[in-house]
């Protein structure tokens, strides 16, 4: 009967009962004993299995599949952590923190893309790591094989790591952006009390009007090329440039629903304290 061994020393009773759970969820070709034999696992196929048969790969690449979620589950955070602290050595902890954060968002949620598939990818490099060693060889040791095996699957964690770095310095800039918008417009006279936007059909052009009696200064329309008679802000881009030569104390968005720009009507929130959303 072939028989292969796994050692672990991180929990070897929790990757026994890891094994058995995968195994009785998964319809195999062959039945497989998993025994604990001097602190290591023994995995042994029944009498109708030969060794590189048809049986054994199939059941290989179950057991290899089941593996790989287990190295996902008990040692990636571990992997993706000493990443981190290599790559981010020169960040304060708090930039570091923040590095972690980002990373894990896009590798444990599937705010950027669906988490099966992203999860489903790590697992398969694994796995694929996996069935070529158990090939060739009766014997694994977990730690050796994560430490010394997985250099692509280190690897797409390296350029996870990369991307969120990326995201971190993009959002820190956007930061420092807000914070120097939101301060000009402190110190501005304000030259329109209450500035109404309401966003067009198309969600990406604005009608724009003050509150009677105080109408947008003429300058200002004249400044932007805006008709006075269809005062219509056609560019996203001019549209902060627009709401700072206003100074508003109020902006009231109307149409909301409508405002295709999520990110510019986010910053118009910020900027301007007084931000009222109208449907």
């Amino acid at each position: 009967m072939p028989s292969l061994r796994v050692d672990c020393l991180k929990d070897i009773e929790g990757l026994a009962e890891y094994l058995e759970a995968g195994f009785n969820n998964q319809d195999g070709p062959a039945n497989t004993v998993i025994s604990c034999e001097d602190g290591s696992l023994i995995i042994t196929f029944d009498r109708a299995v030969r060794k590189n048969g048809r049986k054994y790969l199939i059941t290989l690449s179950q057991l290899s599949d089941i593996l790989a979620g287990y190295i996902l589950q008990a040692y990636e955070k571990n992997i993706l952590d000493k990443i981190i602290q290599k790559v981010c050595r020169e960040f304060s902890k708090k930039d570091r923190d923040e590095v972690s954060r980002i990373a894990y968002t896009r590798l444990y949620t599937n705010s950027y893309c669906k988490l099966g598939n992203i999860v489903g990818t790590r697992r398969s490099i694994i796995s694929d790591k996996i069935a070529e060693y158990l090939r060739n060889s009766n014997k694994m040791s977990i730690e050796g094989f994560v430490t010394f095996r997985l250099e692509d699957y280190v690897k797409h964690l390296e350029i996870e790591v990369e991307r969120a770095i990326r995201q971190f310095l993009i959002e820190r800039q956007y930061d420092e952006y807000i914070n120097l918008l939101t301060a000009y417009v402190k110190m501005q006279v304000p030259r329109v009390p209450e500035l109404n936007v309401i966003v067009q059909n198309n969600g990406s052009s604005y009608r724009v009007e003050g509150t009677k009696p105080f109408d947008i200064p003429k300058e200002i329309i004249e400044g932007f090329g805006i008709s006075r008679s269809n005062p219509i802000i056609e560019n996203d881009d001019f549209m902060i440039g627009f709401l700072l030569a206003c100074a508003p104390v109020r902006v009231v968005i109307h149409n909301v629903s409508h405002f295709a720009n999520k990110e510019l009507l986010n910053t118009i929130r910020i900027i301007f304290s007084e931000c009222i959303l109208l449907k």
